[in-house]
């Protein structure tokens, strides 16, 4: 039987697999695994980035391969997105990708007892919204395919056992209110660009009520959270992107909540560095699958 293992010893194979239909439109996830066709795999979800507008489940190839390296199975998602779609389109998306996991277990060579999921910047917020909200009302009716291709729109198990959140939008309202006020700086090539960032908040969440109905942080600090499992979160060092008190207000909330939070400092690094071949990530990479084996060690 394939075991978890951190060293990565495993050959692995990546196919495209549909998961969910909303609307009729059909959703795909890019799914990373090791070969051989193995049983009774852990699995993870995975959120990619983008500002909630932006790239697809292509953008976690990196450590999606790395993860699945070690005897995981990895899904990463492709979700509706703005401006086309709001919130919480996305969030329903990602919960559907959780019960289509479980739901097509024994096809997939999963074991469906503890999932965990991966998120990266707004996708960071989007995984750990659902890993404290699962089964939230709101977030149910996404269709999801079943192994005989019938579409399934029921509730099932969203329940989460971890999370790893890379530089997180964690309260959508307060990193608005932060690129608002950069909003009149001039814009260098590949630098901070606080309107662009303005134009996707709008895009995909209708008001900033809606913003912080979505905000984790607030989720926590209310008691409104339906769970707590263990989260694993990266802060990178130079991130304008998401600044650090809107990462230290989270970490802080979800501690006082009784949550469990491995805040990982990385110096020197920026946000987004997940998605590239660099120091930062070489160093996260082993310890987001340390976290994610003492995690399977618990269950």
């Amino acid at each position: 039987m394939m075991r978890f293992d951190v060293s990565a010893p495993y050959e692995i194979e990546e196919l495209d697999v549909a998961y969910a239909r909303p609307q009729g439109r059909e959703l795909l996830a890019r799914v990373y695994r090791p070969t051989g066709r193995p049983t009774g795999l852990p699995a993870v979800i995975d959120v990619h980035g983008g500002a909630w507008n932006q790239n697809d489940r292509m953008s976690g190839a990196l450590h999606g391969r790395a993860l699945a390296a070690c005897g995981l199975l990895v899904a990463s998602l492709d979700f509706r997105q703005g401006p086309e779609h709001q919130h919480p389109a996305a969030s329903a998306d990602v919960a559907a990708g959780v019960r289509w996991l479980r739901a097509n277990a024994a096809a997939l060579g999963v074991d469906g007892a503890g999932v965990g999921i991966v998120g990266s910047s707004s996708g960071g917020q989007l995984a750990l919204l659902a890993a404290i909200t699962p089964g939230l009302p709101q977030h149910a009716g996404t269709p999801i395919i079943r192994p005989d291709g019938s579409l399934d729109a029921g509730p099932g198990d969203e329940s989460l056992a971890f999370a790893v959140a890379l530089y997180p939008v964690a309260d959508p309202l307060a990193r608005y209110r932060y690129v608002l006020s950069r909003e009149q700086e001039p814009v260098e090539p590949g630098g901070f660009n606080a309107k662009r960032l303005i134009a996707s908040h709008r895009a995909y969440f209708s008001s900033e009520a809606d913003m912080a109905a979505a905000s984790v942080t607030r989720i926590v600090s209310e008691r409104q959270a339906r769970a707590l499992p263990p989260v694993w979160l990266a802060q990178p060092e130079i991130d304008d992107n998401v600044p650090p008190a809107v990462t230290e207000a989270f970490v802080r909330a979800y501690r006082e909540a009784g949550g469990e939070v491995e805040h990982e400092h990385f110096a020197g690094a920026r946000h987004g560095f997940i998605g590239r071949p660099e120091a930062a990530t070489d160093k996260a990479i082993p310890l987001i699958r340390d976290f994610i084996g003492r995690q399977l060690a618990r269950a």
